[in-house]
């Protein structure tokens, strides 16, 4: 790297440094990063005019009266081909976009020399549309800033690859973009620059200054509101057809233009040997690509592809690699596998190296391409006026002042694209275990915006994942003996029958021969072999995730009545409460000391979100943030633990002298009630010492101090096992929820993801088969937790994804019978039914019931 591009990363680094500090403290953001011009001046795009390409005759362009939805036209500017080169046009820097697209608003001197072609006379304002958000459109503008052009000459000129000429003046340079500004102003010098003289100082404070009443809170939110409607604003992006001349396949080719008709309902599928496919793009002249995108259905199973390689080749046939691209089994839709071509590429060949799960052939539904002659659409302010009731701290905001929403949301995208460009060098690849990420720790929240982050986690995981072991460890589960402690504890108060002790024991360093490092890549499925005792089975994968979940429902019981066989984790006291939304969680306890199984614990779960199996541990928030260093709070977080202390102190502080006095007169003593129960004293003698109304700050911030680090111990432990699976970079890249989602899977299983996850075996017409329709209905009438049984009673797993495949019903099963399953096989064998409500009684039983799985063979064989 040369001198001068380190300069500009540490002038980025600094800026974040300083932006995260600003976000935290609700303080307003860097003006480098919130730069807006005043001015920008527009001419005709040289497409439009240039050599080899054939002019158009005249452009036109409607003039506006303002971009909102109760505009109107008034008046048609033409620009004819003679004076394409000599046109500009002067317009104010500040960026609008809506619903109906990217505008530009004139200034009043462009107003007053267009005056013979608006009809109004009287008009303030006059705006035109340079980029439409309709996807008829080709997305290639008329209009271009000026000195985009000059940067596109300055990248080709040789004499300007070296530096700047010395003579320049840089205080006197003119800058347009905040990305310039903030390599201008943060880079080291010994006087401090200002913002540049083409500043619009208003623009820049509107995005600078943070609205009332904001919060980091706040910030967070708008966050997910972004992610969630990210296909609502998401960049417009062409079908390949307009950028390729043709297009060769290895096999296959009459069904290769279903990769250019944009239709992710078709696909190219190929046929032939393993790690031989590939799709040929002959390019158009002068098109640079600067997205490259190829569409996958994780629904294609080992059709997927998993790792592709994009090369360019020349006429001479030389390849060169572009690119290397791992994909996750669950990514579905546009996957990038190009960005930012540095040149024109006359053929492009996309090598599909491997698919999931060994696959031998590929799938892949449409290629699309973004150019360099593209506009893509900026953030749509139209997004905030729409419904915010899942987004309580932004619906807080009057209807009437939400525009506070869009430019704080222009904003956040600059740092997070910042962010983006710095990202490696904050968290250099070749040093993947260290590296604290400190600065960002308390605005990890933000980080779901970034593009570059997910593909780094998925290199980390890659680049530090172990061999899969040559043999499988075969361990003898007795579950029968693991069902009678369920059921009474203390026919064994130390636990030695339960799934866990068995599992702990047979997989220990002294006890088993194979290596157990628990960084196996995702291919490897199977981690051990389990047999059952007294149970028939031939364990090729459902056996194994079957104690997986046997393992979980120990630690964790899904019912709020089960006795609880293991001293590692207790009911948290929401469970308790008559009223909150964090009534089915469990927190460590802080009596149990044996924390080389927590530790364990700590591999499963970093074992499971390299593997992709689920773990559900039904855990808090709190939790789950110490686990990934995130920063905690009482009000915010401790919430989810025990609401109803939280409420206590909120109204404890907020007393006057005589409500103290009258509700805790010489009985609120200087002692406290773990969440595990546990009365402790928070001074020497506490218990004995009472409260006094001047003492009680005091004493509600030892409580506090207190139940904040009941667990640290236990909570440390399972870190210290995460962390020697999953390296620390990755953890601190995720945010607590991602980390819940990849260990445990998704919470919520909806009866949409339901249906997307099933395959369909021995139905001649699924769509329209009596049994699978009122199967659905009877689905359909489940409550979360009984779709979850019945996925375990499949699959093995409680949460999704997972594959799912419904079969007929065995020979001779008679009506209202029973379903059967196949775990190995992720199948359910599905009866007739009379009615709904018979399937509905007849699935949720066996749901909830029947955990033993389908005889393969004699259960009492081994």
């Amino acid at each position: 790297m040369g001198a001068n591009k380190a300069r500009k990363r540490l002038a980025s680094i600094r800026c974040i440094l300083k932006t995260v500090e600003s976000i935290k403290n609700n303080n307003p953001l860097p003006k480098e990063l919130c730069f807006v011009p005043q001015f920008i001046e527009y001419v005709i795009h040289p497409d439009l005019y240039s050599s080899g390409n054939k002019a158009q005759a005249s452009v036109h362009f409607n003039i506006w009266s303002s971009p909102l939805k109760s505009n109107r036209i008034v008046g048609r500017l033409t620009v004819h081909e003679e004076a394409f080169k000599n046109f500009s046009m002067i317009v104010y820097g500040e960026d609008y976009s809506n619903d109906a697209g990217d505008w530009i608003q004139l200034t009043k001197e462009s107003i007053a020399t267009l005056k013979e072609v608006i009809s109004d006379s009287s008009v303030s304002e006059a705006w035109i549309i340079i980029h439409p958000r309709d996807s008829k459109t080709d997305n290639v503008p008329k209009l271009i800033p000026k000195f985009e052009i000059s940067e596109s000459k300055k990248r080709v000129s040789k004499s300007l690859m070296f530096g700047a000429n010395k003579n320049d003046k840089k205080e006197n340079k003119v800058l347009y973009r905040w990305q310039s500004v903030v390599e201008m102003n943060y880079m080291l010098q010994l006087i401090p620059r200002s913002l540049p003289q083409n500043v619009d100082m208003d623009a820049v404070n509107r995005l600078s200054n943070p609205p009332s009443n904001w919060s980091l809170e706040a910030d967070e939110e708008l966050v997910k509101f972004l992610v969630d409607h990210s296909s609502s604003h998401d960049l417009y992006i062409g079908g390949a057809s307009r950028y390729v001349e043709s297009i060769t396949v290895s096999s296959e080719q009459d069904s290769a233009n279903n990769l250019l008709d944009n239709d992710p309902d078709t696909y190219w599928e190929s046929d032939g040997s393993s790690g031989r496919h590939h799709i040929r793009l002959q390019i158009k002249a002068g098109v640079i690509i600067q997205k490259l995108i190829i569409g996958v259905d994780d629904s294609d199973d080992n059709y997927m592809p998993s790792r592709v390689l994009v090369y360019c080749l020349t006429d001479s046939v030389q390849s060169k690699l572009l690119n290397e691209v791992r994909i996750d089994g669950c990514q579905n839709g546009d996957v990038v596998i190009l960005e930012n071509a540095a040149e024109y590429y006359p053929q492009i060949e996309i090598r599909i190296k491997e698919c999931k799960d060994e696959g031998i052939d590929c799938r892949i539904h449409y290629i699309k391409i973004v150019s360099s002659k593209q506009r893509q659409c900026r953030l749509n302010k139209d997004l905030f006026e729409k419904d915010l009731v899942r987004y309580p701290k932004l619906q807080s905001i009057d209807a009437g002042n939400r525009s506070c929403l869009y430019y704080r949301a222009q904003v956040l995208n600059r740092f997070i694209s910042l962010f983006d460009s710095v990202i490696q060098y904050l968290l250099p690849l070749w040093e993947y275990t260290v590296g604290t990420y400190k600065c960002l720790e308390e605005i990890r929240q933000l980080l779901p915006l970034s593009k570059k982050r997910q593909g780094l986690i998925e290199n980390c995981l890659r680049e530090t994942e172990g061999a899969a072991p040559s043999t499988i460890p075969k361990i003898y589960i007795n579950r029968h003996l693991a069902a009678q402690q369920l059921v009474d504890p203390t026919f064994d108060p130390d636990g030695k029958s339960s799934i866990f002790n068995q599992l702990y024991e047979a997989l220990r360093v002294d006890r088993c021969e194979t290596k157990m490092d628990y960084r196996w890549p995702p291919k490897y499925e199977q981690w051990w072999e389990c047999k059952f005792i007294g149970e028939g089975i031939i364990d090729q994968g459902g056996g194994f995730r079957d104690s997986l979940s046997d393992l979980a429902e120990e630690l964790c019981p899904s019912s709020p009545d089960a006795l609880l066989p293991l001293p590692y984790f207790v009911r948290s006291p929401n469970q308790f409460a008559t009223s909150n939304i964090y009534r089915d969680c469990y927190i460590p306890n802080s009596n149990c000391r044996i924390f080389a199984h927590y530790e364990w614990i700590g591999q499963i779960m970093g074992a499971c979100l390299r593997g992709n199996e689920n773990l559900v541990l039904s855990l808090p928030l709190f939790i789950w943030k110490m686990l990934n260093c995130e920063k905690i709070s009482w009000e915010r977080d401790y919430f989810s633990i025990d609401a109803t202390e939280v409420r206590f102190h909120e109204s404890v502080a907020k007393m006057t002298e005589e409500e103290f006095i009258k509700s805790f007169e010489n009985t609120l003593t200087y002692s406290m009630v773990l969440a595990n129960g546990d009365v402790v004293p928070v001074i020497e003698g506490g218990e004995n010492i009472h409260v006094s109304y001047e003492n009680r700050i005091e004493f509600l911030e030892l409580v506090k101090k207190k139940r904040l680090s009941e667990f640290n111990e236990q909570v440390i432990a399972m870190k210290n096992g995460l962390e020697k699976v999953v390296p620390k970079a990755v953890l601190a890249l995720m945010t607590w929820q991602e980390l819940e989602k990849r260990i445990c899977g998704d919470p919520i299983i909806t009866v949409e993801a339901l249906k997307k996850s099933v395959h369909y075996q021995d139905f001649e017409d699924e769509s329209n088969d009596p049994s699978i329709k009122i199967f659905w209905q009877a689905i359909e009438n489940f409550t979360n937790e009984d779709r979850s049984r019945f996925l375990r009673f499949v699959t093995g797993r409680r949460r999704l994804p997972t594959p799912l495949i419904i079969s007929g019903s065995k020979m001779n099963a008679a009506l209202n019978s029973l379903p059967e399953s196949a775990t190995c096989s992720h199948t359910l064998f599905l009866p007739n039914y009379s009615s709904v409500a018979h399937a509905e009684e007849r699935i949720r039983y066996a749901s909830y019931n029947c955990i033993a799985i389908d005889a393969d063979m004699s259960p009492w064989e081994d």
